[in-house]
């Protein structure tokens, strides 16, 4: 099986012009939507540098955005009836901006990167699962994803939301 290693590249809006637009204010985010209503929701995602699978929404752009400010990597494929393995990038978050999605963009789950697990705000339409392609790397691509992570940023540590006394 085939691997390709991703380095990350600083997430700015000139670097992610071809994916979507940056996102400062998770409040103020709204994605545009072909059909459905918007549906905001948290999701909790495991640090994971081996990406198998990848998603692509053709119901309206997708908000991610780091809950905490935790230095992340958002994964993504322009978009194309199926992407290949060398038309992905990585780029890198200081965990305040996070990403608004094209339609059609592939895009893998955001990978925190200074601790083992993190909770993202998303937004997205509500009619997502009548209006998604997810495709298995390994099966339909016949390799996987390794993302590089930069290791002064890498921690063995829960995300801060986590650790907190209740």
């Amino acid at each position: 099986m085939r691997q390709v290693t991703l380095q990350c590249k600083p997430l700015d809006e000139e670097n992610f012009a071809h994916f979507g637009r940056l996102v400062r204010n998770f409040a103020l985010a709204v994605p545009k939507l072909e059909v459905g209503v918007v549906v905001r929701n948290q999701m909790r995602v495991v640090r994971n540098t081996k990406v198998e699978w990848v998603s692509a929404h053709y119901d309206g752009e997708q908000i991610i955005f780091p809950h905490e400010p935790v230095p992340t990597v958002f994964v993504v494929a322009p978009p194309s009836p199926l992407p290949t393995l060398e038309s992905f990038r990585a780029f890198l978050s200081d965990g305040t901006i996070g990403v608004c999605l094209s339609v059609g963009v592939w895009h893998a789950m955001p990978i925190p990167v200074s601790c083992d697990h993190a909770l993202y705000d998303n937004a997205q339409g509500s009619e997502w699962h009548n209006h998604t392609v997810e495709i298995h790397l390994p099966t339909e691509l016949g390799g996987i994803l390794i993302v590089e992570l930069p290791r002064e940023l890498i921690a063995k540590t829960a995300c801060p939301l986590f650790n907190r006394q209740r």
